[in-house]
């Protein structure tokens, strides 16, 4: 149970190494975050640093919330979102969502065709935003209260 707690808080101690400004480094982990709530799965970091860079936000703290996210919500997250997106569109496509998350996912979104997309991606966008505004908050005082404590 340890190694599993370590696991999933090393992203934020090296979020908390990062030396930069606290609004640049909660604003990139908060749009890794949203982007990882996406069915774009396998481009994601890709997505989130590119936006990052183009923001002057942390493009590290893009790439580890994109890294947190998918790890810590993995298959839950993403069926949440088919179901909310399905239900919101007044879809009911059948879809079995794949066991593990990897590189196969994005290829089965697409021949699964439009309407399985289409409902991830309104079910990420949906859970997304409240998710990602959470995130960016959160970082955003742990960063000032250890600068706070550094000076």
């Amino acid at each position: 149970m340890n190694r599993i707690i370590t696991f999933l808080t090393k992203p934020y101690k090296k979020l908390l190494k990062v030396e930069a400004d606290p609004h640049k480094v909660a604003s990139g982990f908060a749009l890794g975050s949203f982007i990882g709530m996406t069915p774009f799965v396998g481009m994601q970091i890709l997505i989130s640093v590119s936006i990052a860079s183009l923001a002057k936000w942390n493009r590290i703290a893009a790439g580890l919330g994109v890294f947190n996210t998918n790890l810590a919500t993995g298959l839950f997250i993403f069926s949440f979102n088919y179901y909310l997106g399905s239900k919101i569109l007044g879809l009911t496509p059948d879809f079995q969502l794949p066991d593990k998350l990897d590189f196969r996912f994005i290829s089965m979104v697409f021949e699964a065709g439009s309407d399985v997309f289409f409902s991830l991606l309104l079910g990420g966008l949906i859970t997304g935003v409240p998710f990602a505004f959470l995130v960016y908050h959160l970082i955003y005082r742990i960063l000032k209260r250890k600068q706070l404590k550094s000076s």
